[in-house]
Formats: structure tokens, C-alpha cells, sequence
């Protein structure tokens, strides 16, 4: 809470200077009388009422994820289920049931970490040696058929889709040849699967003219403890793996297109890994025990890590190098944090560090500088007090902003959407909303009504 009291002490003095006089200085007040403060341009007020787990039909959610429309992705491993969670806090169901009691492959899936890229798949993992997704938006819509075939142009016959794709030729709008007839097939396109298994064929031996293969990391045990989505051009996403200390880049390599019930034509993915784009290390941009993966709109990656050191990592999307360095940026301080067990970035790419043992959420400037203490309790006390100066008594109206860190309790997540920050707070079996405010409104405690 160290950052903490620097930051409550200097917006004291502030004040102080602002509101000491020669005389008793009222607060600026509004026309209803309320007394407004402008100084603090990263205030969050706390909505409620809170979200309870029972309610939402969670037991011990230890992942969350806001797609890009607002729906909340939590990982519920003790439940085998993702459940998914409108904005308005209602509980999604139909289609969604799907990631309920997740069974693939007859292996009961118990999901840890959860996101869902820009096309809406949703990718799990399980601390386990393969990555999992399912094709919401394919499964919403649903598949009409298989596409076998289509007309290219400049080619005057039928080819493959994968053909076309390898050629880089320009498909002819209408030309498929649409098989509706393998229901079975259809069927599991629709439904949870492997994604990225490192031990396939595809990732032991590569894809002739596309990828090599990697026979070594394939034969390793993994532990892939946090996935995030990278931008939607990149055709790819993250993975940080816990065993061999390593932040993956993962291609999605197309595997077959499907033609959808509104005539739309989407290709179906793989998993193959591209590239380690932070290896195992203790300095600035290295992996040590990650625990939990996010990234943001422009592809950079962010972890946060349980091992020596550093507990907070930013790799730019430029070459996924380090952003930040110890004794420059406050987000790199060695004691910074008591446990730092999620990080997040928010659109404007401020970063959210959940802090377990400090029971607060820390917030830092895109530039790595610590801003505040955020999901904390907060009173404003006014102080007076009388001296002295020459032969005149001056009144000095002191306003100290107190923070308290009693609303969480073994808090395991972070969302960011829309200027809420969502925290998933298993100690209190609840999750608490706190959203972006312009102002900071104090009641005139001696106005009179």
C-alpha cells in the first residue's frame, strides 16, 4: 500500500494549498450545493449492487473475459463450465449451455482460463498440455454444409478451398459446392474441440511449405495457465505455459470452410505454434512461473508471474520486447506488489494489476506510472484547523481522501470493459463493479438544507 499513501498524501497537500487562506474558504459548490473536485481524472465509483456468485450459478470462478460485445466469459473449473454473463449481469443460456459440464474427447474439461478473439471463438485451457475453443459465432448461426469445392478466378475449374487459400487465388461469389449431407461431421464443428495440441502430428512435424514442426517442445510436459486473443489480422492468439516457462505465439492454420445458414462462408482453425515470443529468464521481458495472460488492442502482451523478481511483464506488439524496465517504471519495482495474481490493459491501454494480498487493484499509466489504488473503499474526511499568522487567525479546511483495503478478500480476476472494471472476488463469493466517473462529488458537510 506503499504507492497508495504517496498518492493520498500529495492530493492532501494539494487541497491544502488550494483551500488555505486568510479567511475560511468555502469549496466551490454547485447550484444543488454539492462541492466538486476536478483533481482526479482517474476517479471509479463502485456500482451496485454487487454480483453474486449464486446468483450467477458460480461456485469458484477463477478466470474472467470481456468479448469485445460485452459478454463476460468465467471460468468455473470446479463446475467443469465457462459460464457466460450479459452485461446487465443476466446469465446466458441456449446455445451457451454447450460449455457446461464440458466433456471433450471423453476427458471432463475443468477450465481455468478463458478468451474469445475478434471472430467470437472461444478458447479454454485447463492448466493442462492442450488448448480447447469452441465457434460460437459458427454455432449460433449454424452450418448449412461443407464447402468441397468453388470457382477461382482466372481458373477455369472447380478447386478445393485449401487450394485456392495456398494459391492466394480470388473465389468467385456462388461457385461452391456445398455438402449438407455428413451430419456428423457438421455437428462437430459446432461443438467444443481441441484446438492446439503440441504433441499432433501438425505440431511434431510441420506443414510442408507453411511451418516446421517442433518435435522437442512437443515432447515436454506443458501447463498452459493464461490465453489471450491477438489482433485480428494476426491470425493467431497467446498462451503462457507454467512448466517450460515460455509465452507462445499460436498460428490458426484453416482447415475447412463452412458455408453458414445466412450464406456466409467461415473457415474453421487449427493450432500451430508460430514462435516463443518470451522465453524462461528473471530480467525484464522473461518468463518465471506466469499465472495469468492478457493483451490488448494493438497486440501487446501482458503477464503477470509467480517466480523471481519481476511480477508484471508488457512485450510491445512491435517485436515483443520489454516496455518497461526496473528502476524506470514503477510497474517493474521490485517489492511493487504483494501478490500480483491478473493484469489487464483497458481500451485507452491503462493497466490493471490485481493485487491478492494487498486486496486492492493497482492502476498504472499506459507508460508503466503508478496512478492509484482502485476497488478500495474511500472516505473523504474533512479537517479543520486554526493558526496564527501575524495578528490574524486563519481557518485552513483540509480534505484528506482515505482509502481502506476491506472490500476484497482472496480476489482471483479482472475484466475490463466499457469503462467497468468487473473483479471476481472469491472471499466474498461475489464479483464488484467499479466504472469511471468525470467527477468527484462531496457532500458540504456543514450546508444547511
Amino acid at each position: 500500500m506503499k504507492k497508495t499513501i504517496i498518492t493520498l498524501l500529495s492530493f492532501t497537500l494539494t487541497i491544502l494549498l488550494v483551500l488555505s487562506c486568510s479567511e475560511t474558504m468555502p469549496l466551490p459548490t454547485g447550484g444543488d450545493g454539492q462541492q466538486f473536485i476536478n483533481n482526479d481524472p482517474n476517479k471509479f465509483a463502485q456500482l451496485t449492487p454487487d454480483w453474486s456468485f449464486d446468483d450467477l450459478e458460480l461456485t469458484d470462478p477463477v478466470d474472467i473475459f470481456a468479448s469485445k460485445d460485452g459478454r463476460l466469459y468465467l471460468a468455473d473449473p470446479s463446475e467443469n463450465r465457462i459460464r457466460v454473463i450479459r452485461p446487465s449481469g443476466e446469465v446466458e443460456t441456449g446455445i451457451y449451455d454447450t460449455l457446461s459440464h464440458l466433456m471433450i474427447n471423453d476427458t471432463t474439461v475443468n477450465p481455468t482460463s478463458v478468451c474469445v478473439d475478434a471472430r467470437f471463438n472461444v478458447y479454454f485451457a485447463n492448466d493442462g498440455d492442450v488448448i480447447y475453443f469452441w465457434p460460437q459465432f459458427v454455432a449460433k448461426i449454424g452450418i448449412k454444409g461443407v464447402v468441397t469445392e468453388r470457382m477461382y478466378q482466372g481458373v477455369d475449374t472447380l478447386m478445393s478451398p485449401l487450394d485456392g487459400l495456398a494459391y492466394g487465388l480470388t473465389p468467385i461469389a456462388g461457385s461452391e459446392v456445398v455438402d449438407s449431407t455428413n451430419s456428423e461431421l457438421i455437428d462437430s464443428l459446432m461443438s467444443p474441440r481441441v484446438f492446439y495440441d503440441p504433441q499432433s502430428d501438425l505440431n511434431r512435424f510441420g506443414l510442408e511449405g507453411y511451418m516446421d514442426g517442433d518435435p522437442i517442445y512437443a515432447s515436454q510436459n506443458k501447463s498452459f495457465v493464461g490465453i489471450a486473443p491477438a489482433p485480428t489480422e494476426d491470425l493467431a492468439i497467446f498462451a503462457a505455459d507454467a512448466i517450460t516457462d515460455n509465452i507462445l505465439k499460436i498460428n490458426l492454420v484453416p482447415t475447412v470452410l463452412v458455408k453458414l445458414n445466412n450464406g456466409q462462408n467461415v473457415w474453421q482453425y487449427v493450432g500451430m505454434k508460430h514462435s516463443f515470443i518470451a522465453t524462461s529468464g528473471t530480467g525484464a521481458g522473461t518468463v518465471s512461473l506466469p499465472i495469468s495472460l492478457a493483451s490488448d488492442n494493438a497486440g501487446s502482451v501482458y503477464y503477470a508471474q509467480t517466480g523471481e523478481y519481476f511480477a508484471v511483464h508488457k512485450l510491445n506488439s512491435s517485436n515483443y520486447g520489454s516496455e518497461f524496465l526496473v528502476g524506470i517504471h514503477d510497474i517493474m519495482g521490485l517489492g511493487e506488489y504483494g501478490y500480483a495474481r491478473d493484469v489487464i490493459a483497458s481500451d485507452d491501454n491503462s493497466i490493471f494489476v490485481l493485487d491478492t494480498m494487498d486486496r486492492d487493484v493497482k492502476m498504472y499509466s499506459p507508460d508503466g506510472e503508478f496512478m492509484k489504488s482502485v476497488v478500495v473503499r474511500e472516505e473523504w474526511l474533512k479537517i479543520s484547523d486554526s493558526t496564527y499568522y501575524g495578528d490574524s487567525l486563519v481557518v485552513k479546511d483540509t480534505l484528506i481522501l482515505q482509502q481502506y483495503p476491506d472490500l476484497l478478500k482472496n480476489p482471483m480476476a479482472l475484466a475490463f470493459y466499457k469503462e467497468v472494471l468487473y473483479t471476481v472476488d472469491n472471499g466474498h463469493n461475489r464479483i464488484l463493479r467499479f466504472t469511471k466517473v468525470d467527477d468527484v462529488v462531496i457532500e458540504d458537510p456543514d450546508r444547511e438544507d
